[in-house]
Order: structure tokens, then sequence, then C-alpha cells
């Protein structure tokens, strides 16, 4: 008896020291190496991955796919990739980013989103602009990914709350080219019939822009070829606003996924050898930096009473544990 019991407190402290090791990530290792780091272009890399990751991504480094500029690279800077996505004032055209827009590290979802603080929506100055550049398909649905920090509007005036009013107006301005032309031509016109509320959670804000197309050509007499660019402004109705900051995470126009950050490739985990194989092939000349990601996870680690009263709400990444590590290849492409 008295050894059973004893076996009973050594199962209870092992099974004691595996939980807490689970809200803690596991250790990782992870090595990146090219079968060749100088290339022609056209000529396919393949790149050879060891690792013990839950995850693993690869940023090759060239347009659209560039760590630095990603969504996960470290915050504070003043500019988004390629210009994709500006915040700027709708009559000057300053650029806000470092004024009154920044790139900010987002917990709840661990990536880089790009932060707006909206001042005076009754100036109507402080536009997202969006550089589309897409011949005009049949897909026209806009879709902004964002969060708001507080889901209450304010009079723009007193910066009193005002919970009689629960949606804001927003006002979509285009510029676009005529078919058969090449010059981007801006027009006011547009819908006043679009309203959005503000979420404290990420949310995906959708509308479908063939009215406001429409109202561009009605007013340029021009049958659109080319969307090149999407204004949007967040005004007051009945003088009632949103005050404060607000993050967006990603956007996307038609059938592009447009975001304001380069991207990176997740790859397929489909065995236990530790060994992944990716082949790319670079289009442009240039030198390169290729970052492999690898990510280990910890269990949940659920606030409050746990598991019991915990496991039906909404999931945070800030609940989990992460280990990351990096590895680097240089590539340079040859013409």
């Amino acid at each position: 008896m008295k050894t059973t019991y004893t076996k009973f407190i050594l199962l209870l402290a092992a099974t004691t020291f595996i939980a807490c090791n689970e809200e803690k990530a596991p250790s990782l290792h992870i090595s990146a190496s090219a079968d060749k780091t100088e290339v022609k272009v056209g000529e396919p890399v393949t790149f050879s991955i060891r690792h013990n990751a839950m995850a693993v991504s690869i940023y090759t480094g060239d347009d659209g796919h560039d760590y630095k500029s990603s969504a996960y690279y470290p915050a504070g800077s003043t500019s988004i990739t390629d210009n994709l996505a500006e915040v700027v004032n709708a009559g000057s055209g300053d650029n806000l980013i470092g004024s009154e827009a920044e790139i900010e590290y987002d917990e709840s979802i661990q990536q880089n989103v790009l932060k707006i603080t909206s001042v005076h929506p009754e100036w109507w100055y402080q536009t997202l602009r969006l550089h589309t550049d897409a011949k005009l398909g049949t897909n026209k649905k806009l879709n902004l990914r964002m969060r708001f920090d507080k889901d209450i509007l304010e009079d723009v005036s007193s910066g009193e709350q005002r919970p009689d009013i629960t949606t804001f107006q927003v006002v979509i301005r285009l510029g676009g080219i005529g078919v058969g032309e090449t010059e981007v031509i801006f027009r006011d016109e547009t819908v006043w019939d679009i309203y959005w509320n503000p979420n404290t959670a990420f949310t995906d804000y959708s509308v479908d822009l063939s009215s406001v197309i429409d109202a561009w050509q009605g007013a340029t007499g021009k049958t659109m070829g080319t969307l090149s660019y999407i204004q949007i402004l967040f005004t007051p109705s009945n003088n009632a606003g949103y005050l404060g900051d607000y993050y967006i995470a990603s956007a996307s126009y038609g059938d592009i996924d447009y975001i304001p950050f380069s991207t990176g490739q997740s790859l397929n985990i489909n065995d236990n050898s530790g060994i992944l194989k990716y082949q790319y092939t670079y289009t442009q000349p240039g030198n390169y930096q290729v970052v492999v990601i690898g990510t280990n996870t910890s269990m949940k680690n659920y606030s409050d009473s746990g598991y019991k009263d915990n496991v039906g709400n909404n999931i945070h990444a800030s609940e989990y544990d992460y280990n990351t590590q990096f590895s680097t290849i240089d590539i340079t492409v040859r013409p």
C-alpha cells in the first residue's frame, strides 16, 4: 500500500511538471542553406531547412517578400512597403505617417499593424489611400481588416459620448484611368450611404465599390479601365464621429490580396523528418536576404479560473508563449 501511494505521488508530480512545461513554448532550432547563393534571373534556387519547429515560413527578400517590410518586423517604421498604403492629408497630400499614423505591433494578433489616430474627423482631411493600380474586373469588393480602441462615438465638438449614434459615415473617393487613356483622374463625386460601426476586435469591413465607380464614371464621362487608388475618410454623422486610435491589419481589393506589408510563404510540415525543401525562382536581378522563421507555441494559458470557465472564450495570441528563431541566407541574382 505504501509503494502504491509513493508511485501515485511521483505520477502526480510528473504530471504537474509536464503541465507547467506546457505553459512555455518548446525549445527550437532552425538552420537554412541554399544549393547555390548566386544565380541568374529565371534560375531556380532550392532551400534546405533543418528544424524542430511547429511552423516554418520563408521570406525570399525580393519585392513583396522582404521580411524587413513585413508585418512581423520590429515596429517603429514610418513608411510602408512600396507606398501601397498611405495616410495623407486629403487636401495637401502631405504624408501623415509619423505624426498621426505609425506602424505598431499588435499583441492580440502578434503582428504589425497600421495605427491611425483620428483627431478631427469633422475636418475631412485625414484619409487612408490605397494604391491599387488594378484593371477593373467583375469583383469590385474592398475589404479592410481593422479594430478600434473603443466602440462608442463622441461629439466631435465637445468630446462627449454619443451612445444614441452607433455608426459613422465612410466616404470613399477614387482615382482612376479611363479606358484607352493614361491620365489618372481623381473626382470628389461618390455615394453617401456607407456606414460602419467601430468594433474593438479585429473585424472585416467590406464594401462593394461598384456604385462609387459609377459615380466616378458619371462625373468624368469616361468608362474606368484602371482603378489607380482608393481614398477612404471616416466622417461624422450628426456631429458624432470616431475619436481615437484604430488599427488596420490588412486590406484586399477585388481578387488581389492587397496588404500594406510584405508577405512570406508558409511551408507545409508533412512529416517528422526535420527537413524541409523549398524551391524559388527570382524574376529580377539584385541582392536579396532570405529570412527563414521557425516558431514553436505553448499550450493555451487560460486566464482566471482556467479551462473550465474560459475554454469557450475568444482566443488571443497573448494567451500563448512563443519561441521564434531565424536563419538568413544572402542571395545574389544576376541578369
